[in-house]
């Protein structure tokens, strides 16, 4: 049995045909197709994956598409919509992108109704950032800030060097106040996700995304990017984690397990080894090369047995579906 636990339609240019013959070209039995709902988005980036394309794609491919829902838990009838769609055929609860530390009161209906249905819960966490709001770069001098936000370096000179600069150029200060905009972050933080973990036993929850894959490492705190790179510090909170709480799992999809996997292998082939039970294969739509980096590490083949499908079976309990 091999699944992808973490892919999307109608995103990074994978619609239903392409999902399906990225299944048979790789050999995967069948996917988890998740949605991304978010009702106020603010002016950060974002994708709306409805519900509504999922279930298409898996009434048109049924056994090779595991369809997944995560409604927005800032609506009042979340929960509501949620039953709705399980009794429709839905098995997991799943990409849980939402606004909220894990405490809110938003999430208790939500998270009460996938521990009655005893679903998986796939969620993304991401820490709080300045964006750039859209612009339309209708000038040279436009053109030329957004390139100093978005460059490490630029004209030879590193980013730490170009921020010192433009911090005494008022132009550009006035032009980034008016450009920035606040970001709140995803699911956070981990203090609150050890009560939820603690509160809903019978949930068993799946962490995904750059603030949780950044706490591979113990000095997680001390980097201000996404994407930390760098010989892995000492064993960080997901490590604690994943060995305290038996209903965490950990999904290795997207850039951000990617890269934490990536970073320090001699770190990563002991952590996959240790928590090979623990761990979803998955890809989220990216073609960086998840498998080969697996392989490379030369694990067992039992753990890549239970990595590659196994894990994702067995939370749906896969015969039955």
């Amino acid at each position: 049995m091999r699944i992808d636990a973490h892919m999307h339609v109608n995103f990074n240019n994978y619609n239903a045909e392409d999902i399906i013959d990225y299944l048979n070209k790789n050999k995967f039995d069948c996917c988890w197709l998740m949605t991304w709902e978010e009702v106020d988005c603010g002016k950060w980036h974002y994708e709306h994956l409805s519900v509504e394309d999922v279930y298409e794609t898996y009434l048109l491919y049924p056994s090779r598409i595991i369809p997944m829902y995560a409604p927005d838990p800032h609506q009042e009838d979340a929960a509501k919509k949620l039953m709705y769609w399980y009794n429709k055929g839905i098995k997991g609860c799943a990409e849980l992108k939402a606004t909220l530390n894990w405490k809110s009161d938003k999430l208790t209906s939500l998270l009460s109704t996938v521990s009655e249905l005893k679903l998986p819960l796939t969620f993304h966490m991401e820490e709080a950032k300045e964006i750039l709001v859209p612009v339309k770069l209708d000038n040279f001098f436009e053109t030329f800030c957004l390139a100093v936000m978005r460059s490490n370096r630029l004209f030879g000179l590193p980013k730490k060097i170009i921020n010192i600069l433009v911090e005494a150029y008022q132009p550009f200060m006035k032009w980034k106040k008016k450009r920035t905009h606040l970001f709140p972050g995803y699911m956070l933080d981990f203090s609150s996700l050890a009560v939820i973990l603690n509160d809903y036993p019978n949930i068993n929850f799946i962490g995904h995304g750059p603030l949780f894959w950044k706490h591979i490492s113990a000095d997680a705190a001390n980097s201000c990017s996404m994407y930390p790179k760098g010989v892995i510090k000492g064993e960080g909170l997901i490590c604690e984690f994943l060995r305290h709480y038996p209903n965490l799992y950990a999904d290795i999809s997207g850039e951000s397990c990617f890269n934490a996997l990536n970073r320090d292998h001699n770190f990563s082939k002991k952590f996959i080894s240790e928590f090979s039970h623990k761990l979803i294969f998955g890809t989220d739509n990216s073609t960086l090369g998840h498998e080969r980096l697996l392989t490379s590490f030369d694990l067992s083949a039992g753990a890549m047995k239970q990595i590659l499908g196994e894990n994702a079976a067995n939370l749906i309990d896969y015969h039955k579906v």
